[in-house]
């Protein structure tokens, strides 16, 4: 029976072949259990952050009513700031959208040319919506009522709704709840520089930014 025999050369890179083998045999194991665990603690950490249903947060704030605003002359606005810009009876106002991220200035209830406004805004959703245009020298009473699944509840009176879509959010009373007692009224999203340019005599709602944190 012939006996094999490594070549010199083949000998000499046989320890380093096996040794190889052996790290390889050793991390290859360490390295798939690792991506393995940190897939699982990514996975964990994505189920505890991903609610199961919508969150509500419920909090009430009285909407601003009849909010100052200062006229064109005065307003330092950069030209490409967001506003939001209605009219009424030959007036026109618009609103500073960054003024209106603060939880006590989502709600404006307004008056302009004899008709009474409600503008909101929810800076998460970037949902502007308005609500009114009755003929009344006094505001509408509407309120900032919270969150739901990110977009912005109002209420009037005692009853929620969504301000997207005025329809009922209340989870107690549902159908039975009166529907949205005021009509939706058009607005125009813009800059301020495209505003003013067309509407020269417009005033605007600008609120300066509080040194402490805003509720």
């Amino acid at each position: 029976m012939r006996s094999f025999k490594l070549s010199p050369g083949f000998a000499r890179l046989w320890g380093p072949l096996v040794g190889l083998a052996l790290v390889a045999a050793l991390v290859v194991p360490a390295i798939y259990w690792a991506e393995r665990s940190s897939l699982d603690a990514w996975s964990r950490k994505t189920e505890r952050f991903s609610p199961k249903e919508p969150v509500r947060h419920i909090f009430q704030f009285e909407g601003l009513g009849t909010p100052a605003t200062i006229s064109t002359a005065e307003a330092t606005l950069a030209d490409d700031e967001p506003v939001i810009g209605i009219g009424a009876a030959g007036k026109f106002r618009a609103y500073h959208e960054r003024s209106m991220s603060g939880k006590t200035r989502h709600v404006l209830n307004d008056v302009l040319g004899g008709k009474a406004v409600t503008v909101t805004y929810c800076d998460i959703a970037d949902c502007a919506r308005a609500y009114g245009g009755v003929e009344q020298s006094s505001p509408l009473n509407v309120a900032l009522a919270g969150l739901d699944a990110g977009g912005m509840l109002l209420s009037v009176g005692n009853v929620v709704y969504y301000q997207k879509t005025a329809e009922i959010a209340d989870p107690v009373r549902d159908k039975a709840a009166p529907p949205f007692p005021y009509a939706s009224f058009p607005l125009t999203r813009t800059t301020w520089g495209e505003w003013k340019s067309r509407h020269p005599e417009t005033d605007v709602f600008v609120h300066d930014a509080p040194k402490t944190p805003d509720r």
